[in-house]
C-alpha cells in the first residue's frame, strides 16, 4: 500500500489575545494509486508547526485541542 503525502500551504492565523500560530496544510491518499487519485479521495491534514493537530471549522477559522479558536490572517495585497 502506498501512502502520498505533500504539502499544500500554510496559513498564518491568531488567537483572540493575538498568539500567532503557523497551520501547516497537507494532503494525504492511501492506496496504489494514491499520487493520481482526485483531492476529493484523499484526506486534509491540518497542524501547528510544532506539529499539533488543529481542526478546521470554515473557511478562516480553526480549533486547537485545547478548544481555543484561531482565525486566519489576511494575506498581505501586492501594490500595483
Amino acid at each position: 500500500m502506498t501512502i502520498s503525502t505533500r504539502r499544500l500551504s500554510d496559513v498564518l492565523a491568531s488567537t483572540e489575545s493575538g498568539r500567532l500560530y503557523r497551520i501547516e496544510v497537507f494532503l494525504r491518499a492511501d492506496g496504489p494509486d494514491a499520487a493520481a487519485r482526485r483531492p476529493d479521495a484523499a484526506r486534509y491534514i491540518f497542524r501547528t508547526s510544532d506539529g499539533e493537530c488543529v481542526l478546521p471549522l470554515d473557511h478562516n477559522r480553526y480549533r486547537l485541542k485545547s478548544g481555543e479558536v484561531l482565525t486566519a490572517l489576511a494575506s498581505p495585497r501586492p501594490e500595483a
